[in-house]
């Protein structure tokens, strides 16, 4: 039970109540437990110890152990941590764990549409990188992506790809007008913000007609794109490319793509502004963005806007804001901005495509 010492109201602070106080207590020591546990979560993922629970039934903490080859007393204690989160059941008259069925859909099995583990390796990131942050908040606010952890990067790419693949051709493209018979019939794709490219050899594969070029100023993540493309037998309607997003191309294009790398930049007006000029007349453009609200005060408590608030003051607001323009446009602030820069880069019917409650899928024409 936690227990608080007594507050006495002074004239600085006020009267203080102490119910409030104690209910703060307990969804503070929420959080730290939450915190303390991904670190947990990412050794679990990392050394393979979720692998190697999948689908294996009750285990002995020795018997996970001796399959991953780890230190048992290391390997007891981590099912423990696991127990109390209640991450893997415990049965205390065998002294076995299990990973449920349903848990390893979010922890272990990279194609279920549940897969979020990537996320955890992002946040470990975002602690490796707090002296570099904190660093930023008393200069200009900018940190370069390319000092990032390479945990972050890795963990992005992971993240996403569940959604990637099990929404982008069933849910996102089928949602604009049009696009869905131009990628069938043959078009010229820009992805602008390709990171490691699994969006970009994605639409490649589905719409085989199409060409793909991916656009990132970060070189080492265009090769990663490359090597991704090697593994898949160098499809060759898919091709990677060093460029800064308000000079990508030439073009023409007639379809540009921004998937979760918008508000990533450094300045989204002169991309959206270079996306028009290299798109053929009637092309489309589309952005996907993390999902998010035009209010805060509507965010409060949504633990998709608590994460998505957190990356962006630590990973997306300070990279956009270490780049040439550093607007800083974040992570959220709803789809009304969003639109609104598209109208302003010269676009036709900008809108909101498709909202899942994960994601933004905007669009317009030129």
């Amino acid at each position: 039970m936690t227990t608080t010492p007594q507050l006495q109201a002074t004239d600085t602070v006020g009267a203080v109540d102490e119910d409030r106080v104690e209910q703060f207590v307990g969804r503070i020591l929420t959080d730290f437990a939450g915190a303390a546990s991904t670190a947990m979560t990412v050794l679990g993922d990392r050394l393979g110890l979720y692998t190697a629970m999948t689908g294996a039934g009750p285990l002995t903490a020795e018997a996970l152990a001796a399959a991953t080859g780890l230190q048992p007393r290391l390997v007891t204690e981590w099912l423990a941590c696991q127990t109390v989160s209640e991450y893997v059941t415990y049965d205390p008259t065998t002294g076995t764990y299990e990973l449920p069925a349903e848990h390893a859909a979010v922890l272990s099995v990279a194609d279920s549409p549940a897969y979020v583990i990537g996320a955890a390796d992002v946040i470990a990131g975002q602690y490796l990188g707090l002296d570099r942050l904190a660093q930023a908040f008393r200069a200009d606010g900018g940190v370069d992506y390319g000092s990032l952890p390479s945990c972050v990067f890795s963990g992005i790419e992971r993240f996403f790809r569940t959604a990637y693949v099990h929404e982008l051709a069933s849910n996102w493209f089928p949602a604009v007008p049009g696009l869905v018979d131009r990628l069938e019939s043959g078009a010229r794709v820009a992805d602008v913000g390709c990171g490691h490219g699994v969006a970009s050899l994605l639409v490649g594969r589905t719409w085989p007609k199409t060409t793909v070029t991916g656009f990132d100023a970060h070189q080492p993540s265009v090769t990663t794109a490359r090597a991704k493309a090697i593994e898949e037998d160098s499809p060759g309607n898919v091709s990677f490319r060093v460029a800064d997003a308000a000079a990508f191309g030439p073009g023409p294009f007639d379809v540009v793509v921004f998937f979760d790398s918008l508000h990533d930049l450094g300045d989204p007006p002169a991309a959206l502004r270079r996306a028009h000029e290299v798109l053929a007349e009637g092309g489309i453009v589309v952005a996907v963005e993390p999902w998010s609200l035009d209010r805060l005060e509507d965010g409060i408590g949504n633990p998709v806007v608590r994460i998505d608030y957190a990356a962006s003051t630590s990973v997306c607001t300070p990279g956009s804001l270490a780049q040439p323009g550093g607007y800083g446009l974040g992570t959220q602030g709803g789809p009304a901005k969003r639109v609104e820069l598209l109208t302003e880069a010269g676009f036709r019917d900008a809108k909101l495509a498709a909202d899942t409650g994960f994601n933004l899928v905007l669009t317009a024409t030129k």
